[in-house]
This record gives C-alpha cells, sequence and structure tokens, in this order.
C-alpha cells in the first residue's frame, strides 16, 4: 500500500526524548510481528528541541525489546505535523490538551496511549469491522459511556530522572497499552486487508440476469 494512502498515527510527549519514541518504535515493531500493512508511526514533542537523540536508558530499555532508538531524533510538535495525522495519541492528558489546543477539530482522534489501550478493552468482544479509521470512530464515540477513571489512569509517567522504581513503572504501564493496540489494531487491520484481497462478492443469479439482458455479451456465470 502507497504510504501516502496509510493512516498517519503520531505519538506525542513532550521532549520526544523517552516515552513517544519507545510508544512509536515498539507499536512499529508489534504491528510489524503481527505482518499487517500497518499505519505510518511517527513521534514529536511539545516542548521539543530539535534533533537530539533518546536519552540513553530509554535506547538501553527499547534494546530489550529488540528496539534500536539510537538513530531517533527529536521533533518539536507543530501544526504541520498534527495536519499530517489521522490519528493522535499522547502520553499524558497534558499533550492531548496541548494537541488540542493546536487543533481544536482533532477531538475525536486524539486520545492518550493508556486511553486508547483502556477504550479498546472495553470494547473487547464487539464485532468492529472496518479499518483503521473505523476502529478510532467507534472508540471516539465509545468515551461517552466508557467508565469513568483518574487522569493519571490514563497517563504514562515521565521517568526521566526518577528512580528505578519509576522507570519500571514506566515500562509496565506503556508495554501493557502498546501490546493492548497492536493486538486488537493488527485483527482489525488483518481483517481490512483479507476483504480487499477477496475482491467484491459473486453477483446473485438475479444482478447476472439483468446484466445479461444490459449486456448480452456478458459470460455464464
Amino acid at each position: 500500500m502507497n504510504p501516502l494512502s496509510r493512516p498517519r498515527v503520531l505519538i506525542v510527549c513532550t521532549a520526544n526524548a523517552i516515552r513517544s519514541p519507545f510508544v512509536e518504535h515498539l507499536l512499529r515493531a508489534r504491528l510489524a510481528d503481527a505482518g499487517v500493512v500497518a499505519p505510518v508511526i511517527s513521534s514529536a514533542g511539545t516542548a521539543a528541541r530539535p534533533e537530539r537523540a533518546a536519552v540513553p536508558e530509554a535506547v538501553d530499555l527499547g534494546r530489550e525489546y529488540g528496539l534500536d532508538l539510537a538513530p531517533h531524533r527529536t521533533r518539536r510538535l507543530d501544526e504541520t505535523l498534527l495536519r499530517q495525522a489521522t490519528t493522535v495519541l499522547c502520553a499524558a492528558a497534558v499533550h492531548r490538551r496541548a494537541v488540542l489546543d493546536m487543533r481544536p477539530d482533532a477531538l475525536d482522534t486524539t486520545f492518550t496511549v493508556r486511553e486508547f489501550a483502556r477504550l479498546l478493552r472495553e470494547e473487547s468482544g464487539v464485532s468492529v469491522a472496518g479499518d483503521w479509521e473505523t476502529l478510532v470512530s467507534r472508540l471516539a464515540r465509545g468515551r461517552t459511556r466508557a467508565r469513568r477513571v483518574s487522569a493519571d489512569d490514563d497517563d504514562i509517567v515521565d521517568p526521566i530522572g526518577r528512580s528505578a522504581t519509576v522507570w519500571r513503572e514506566f515500562e509496565r504501564t506503556t508495554v501493557d497499552a502498546v501490546q493492548t493496540i497492536a493486538g486488537h489494531a493488527a485483527r482489525v487491520l488483518a481483517e481490512a486487508t483479507a476483504g480487499r484481497e477477496a475482491g467484491p462478492p459473486p453477483m446473485t443469479r438475479r444482478q447476472l440476469r439483468s446484466r445479461r439482458a444490459a449486456d448480452p455479451g456478458t459470460p455464464p456465470g
């Protein structure tokens, strides 16, 4: 599939040096493992200093999951990146507010990472036919009936300069959320791909007779 026609998912945190690049690389890897045509995934930071490397601890953590964050370079969030994105997944509610301050019309396509995963879990068992955009649209509608949680429950903690305990909490909650997103998204994307490959359903006898009447050269079904 042409990358320009694929959905574009933007992951947002503050400095684009720990949380968003880790989510970006892990989600991309998990969807690649599933063998589906995944969205184009990138990341940025609301207060990022451009062209900085990911922090060493994030690079080391990524390596434990088979990810190479060493080439990553930070980007600052701007309106151009938001216009290009079809879905925005934020590390925390503060980043979601920053996104919506810039693009109020992006409300239905902007979530925190953990919120997106939580809504997917609450939709578990409900068939979500279609593609990535259909999935996102359904989750946006599901917000109104989703159970209430505290803001902290939907945030990924910022571990920069924090203890090993906080880093473990960051790792646990982030990996859990990404695994949930990747698992659900892979099923939806696989079904969408299978539907495209299968082509249109065969014509009924009535449709075939009507087509023959309009075009006598139509071959028998």
